[in-house]
C-alpha cells in the first residue's frame, strides 16, 4: 500500500508539473506534445468536466515556472501542507515557505466531517483551515476539477496569491469577488495575475453575456482569465 501511494503521489506531481494553464501556457515554454481527454462527473444536477493531460517528454510549461516556485515549496496535499515544521517563513535555517498548493482532481477536497451537509463530497471546509494557517505566502492555487460548489472566502485573503486555478468544478459568480477584482482592492487578492474559471456552468450563466465584459475589465486590471 505504501509502494502504490508513493507511486500516486508522483503521478500527481508529474501531471501537475506538465500541465498547460489554458490560453496563459504561452508565458511558459513547452517542449512535448500534449494530449488531452475529458471525462465528467454530475455535482448537484450540472456536469462538472474534468481534463487530464499526458505528454510524452518533460516539459517547463507549469504553473510553477510561472509563479517562481519549486518542488520544494509545493505541496500537493492537505496533508502534508499542514504537517508541522513542514513549512515555515524561509528563513535561514528555518522550513522553507509553501508558495504552491496543487489540489487538481485531489481526494483530499473529500468531505469527512459528518457535521457538513457536503460530508462525502467535495468540499471547500478543509482547504479553507489549511489556507487560513499556512496560506500567508501561497503564490499558487490549483484546485480544479474537483466539483467544488464554493470557495472559500480565506482564499480571497491571501495576498501572495498570483494564480488561481479553480476550472472544472460547480462554483457560481457569488464565489468570484469580480467587482472587488476589477477595482484592485488591496484587500482582495492584490496579487492575483491569472486567474481560471473555466468550465463552471453556474459562472457561465451568471455571467451570461456579460462575460467578455467582465473579462476585458479584469484584463485591464491586471489579472488574465480563462472564463
Amino acid at each position: 500500500r505504501d509502494a502504490m501511494s508513493s507511486l500516486a503521489s508522483v503521478a500527481r506531481r508529474r501531471a501537475w508539473s506538465m500541465v498547460s494553464f489554458g490560453n496563459f501556457s504561452a508565458r511558459a515554454s513547452s517542449s512535448s506534445r500534449t494530449s488531452s481527454s475529458c471525462t465528467s462527473m454530475v455535482v448537484d444536477g450540472l456536469v462538472v468536466s474534468r481534463r487530464s493531460s499526458s505528454s510524452s517528454t518533460s516539459t517547463s510549461s507549469s504553473y510553477a515556472s510561472i509563479a517562481g516556485v519549486d518542488e520544494r515549496t509545493t505541496s500537493y496535499s492537505l496533508l502534508d501542507a499542514n504537517a508541522p515544521n513542514r513549512y515555515g517563513d524561509g528563513g535561514e535555517g528555518e522550513a522553507p515557505r509553501l508558495l504552491a498548493l496543487a489540489l487538481a482532481e485531489s481526494e483530499d477536497l473529500r468531505c469527512v466531517d459528518i457535521m457538513c451537509q457536503f460530508v462525502g463530497d467535495a468540499c471547500a471546509c478543509r482547504l479553507a483551515r489549511v489556507l487560513d494557517r499556512r496560506g500567508k505566502w501561497l503564490k499558487v492555487l490549483d484546485v480544479r476539477g474537483n466539483g467544488l460548489r464554493a470557495l472559500p472566502g480565506v482564499v480571497w485573503e491571501l495576498r501572495a496569491l498570483e494564480v488561481l486555478d479553480a476550472s472544472d468544478n460547480a462554483i457560481g459568480v457569488e464565489d468570484v469577488p469580480f467587482d472587488a477584482l476589477i477595482a484592485r482592492d488591496r484587500n482582495v487578492a492584490p496579487s492575483l495575475r491569472l486567474l481560471n474559471i473555466s468550465g463552471n456552468a453556474r459562472i457561465a450563466e451568471g455571467l451570461g453575456s456579460k462575460r467578455d465584459e467582465v473579462v476585458l475589465a479584469l484584463a485591464r486590471a491586471g489579472v488574465e482569465v480563462v472564463a
